[in-house]
């Protein structure tokens, strides 16, 4: 048996009979019927534009109803809906642990959608076939956003426009009459619009001035790309640190533009909103652009909780391929170094949702860079004078995406992080231990696991009745630690009482603990019918034996 709650036939002496079951736990009680096995892509080795994106998301929900749900959780800046999908075993009604994927903060990172959209494939075809997809959709809510920027989706996939990372607040750059009219294009038609690097000559030495695009003067002011669409990076607007630099910018022109204040966007607005109804022990945010992982971190750039991080970063190297991290080095404290970019505490979403939602394990996953597009013969010198050298640069599309007939031998790849998300996300199990008492009180006592190798409950755990009340606390359980919970229970002869047993972040195991005159038994869930009426049927015969003889 797979699911959350293992409970243990025993057979109790009492004066009053104790039966107990568990309900929301055993996938042989709750499994789905009509699982999706088989579904597929309505557009595969395809990079996805907003309507295709909502096309594979009603395919999923029609597939299979009883395991995907879909929440419109907000709008982008031009009213286009941010859509989050929870995929669950939906007969399994208790309140089970969370977890949490957002693609797509970054227009031009649209890789990630297509990660997202291969992690929830791989649920729904999973479920009902592989044991351990099963026990995750039965034992976890999953939920996903599988685009955060929809505005900038459009642009970027149809547009042709893969320098866009922001959203698409319009922002008048150059201070005339129009609005974003002087973005980059596709002068000569090579699908590609390049980026000119301008450096000046200093002795022997080359030093960095600025970059332009390639384009055309739309405004006829002598200019081009000076009044580009895009405004906010979007993980740069969280309130949690907002305003941090060097990581972030409040030049409106800079790349990680911050915005006017904290959670001044509507698409951080929807995240906030949605994951302030939810708590999550693990989640990523994933992106492209490098292969890395990275945490929370503090004002320094340092995690702010290695002694959790740097095996969960272990693990991650060792499921990656070879090499995934190892362009990040080491840091002064033995932890892997990361980017000035990245750097300290500025407006990301990774650093709210630690500071801010206490998710203990919010990671940014960035998993997808082209190395050749930083190789030197990926540059072309279009001009070299005695003053200045200027490079022309084609790799804009490769550093953040792959060629799309790639997409499913990168989602081979990353797919272990993916079930080790799944896997790391605290859940608990509940073995019934004893039940003793006379009259109206029962002394229960349970052992409790957590079945995360990296994460313990993370809050208390709570013995809740069925009408919320709180009938005992037990302290934390550490990851893959057990321990033993004694709590009473009123109980009058011939009543049952639900009991839960949990907390927000694992999620809640339901036991209905019944007295029953005439013969004492304790069942638990997972036990096939078979056996609970021939236990029932020799503790009944015990009985009359014993009256026959007395």
């Amino acid at each position: 048996m797979v699911g959350v709650c293992a409970l243990t036939l025993l057979l109790a002496a009492l004066p009053t009979s104790v039966g107990v079951t568990s309900l929301g736990s055993s996938p042989q009680t709750f499994s789905a019927t009509g699982t999706s096995a088989g579904v597929s892509l309505l557009y595969p080795s395809h990079f996805h534009d907003f309507a295709e994106l909502g096309q594979e998301i009603s395919n999923f929900a029609a597939a299979a109803p009883q395991l995907v749900d879909v929440e419109v959780i907000g709008q982008s800046y031009e009213g286009r809906n941010i859509v989050c999908l929870r995929l669950t075993n939906e007969l399994n009604t208790e309140q089970k642990a969370k977890t949490l994927v957002v693609a797509h903060h970054h227009g031009r990172e649209q890789i990630t959608i297509e990660m997202a959209l291969r992690f929830m494939l791989r649920l729904l075809n999973g479920y009902g076939v592989d044991p351990a997809i099963t026990s995750f959709l039965d034992t976890e809510e999953v939920y996903v956003v599988p685009s955060l920027n929809p505005d900038a989706l459009d642009r970027v996939v149809n547009g042709g426009n893969h320098w866009l990372r922001k959203n698409l607040r319009p922002f008048n750059d150059d201070g005339d009459a129009s609005f974003d009219e002087d973005s980059p294009e596709d002068v000569n038609g090579d699908g590609w619009i390049a980026g000119y690097d301008v450096y000046l000559k200093s002795g022997a030495s080359l030093v960095y001035q600025s970059t332009f695009y390639e384009g055309i003067d739309n405004d006829g002011d002598g200019r081009i790309n000076e009044d580009p669409e895009g405004l906010v990076d979007i993980n740069r607007n969280y309130g949690a640190y907002w305003g941090g630099s060097p990581g972030s910018s409040g030049n409106p022109a800079d790349e990680i533009y911050r915005g006017s204040a904290g959670f001044s966007e509507p698409e951080t607005k929807a995240l906030r909103d949605f994951a302030s109804n939810h708590r999550f022990g693990m989640a990523y945010s994933i992106h492209s652009g490098t292969n890395a992982t990275y945490f929370p971190s503090d004002l320094y750039g340092y995690w702010v909780n290695p002694t959790l991080f740097s095996p969960v970063y272990s693990d991650l190297v060792a499921l990656l391929p070879s090499g995934f991290n190892t362009y990040q080095g080491l840091g002064e404290q033995g932890e892997p170094a990361r980017r000035l970019l990245e750097s300290g505490q500025c407006g990301m979403w990774e650093d709210w949702m630690y500071s801010q939602r206490n998710t203990p394990l919010p990671i940014t996953f960035e998993l997808y860079h082209d190395a050749s597009v930083d190789e030197p013969g990926a540059f072309t010198v279009i001009l070299n004078n005695s003053t200045h050298v200027i490079y022309r640069w084609n790799g804009i599309y490769g550093y953040f995406n792959p060629v799309a007939s790639h997409i499913d031998a990168l989602w081979s790849d990353v797919l272990p992080a993916f079930d080790y998300l799944l896997a790391t996300t605290p859940r608990l199990t509940v073995q019934l231990q004893s039940v003793a008492g006379l009259g109206s009180s029962l002394s229960v006592s349970v052992n409790l696991r957590c079945l995360s190798a990296r994460l313990g409950t993370v809050d208390l755990v709570y013995v809740r009745g069925e009408d919320g009340s709180l009938l005992h606390t037990a302290p934390v359980v550490s990851a893959g630690g057990s321990a033993v919970v004694a709590f009473s229970l009123p109980l009058a002869a011939g009543s049952q009482q639900l009991v839960r047993i949990g907390n927000d972040y694992t999620g809640y195991v339901r036991l209905v603990i019944s007295s029953l005159s005439g013969y004492a038994l304790i069942v638990g869930a997972g036990l096939t019918v078979a056996l609970v009426v021939a236990v029932i049927i020799y503790v009944v015969r015990r009985r009359r034996r014993a009256a026959s003889r007395s």
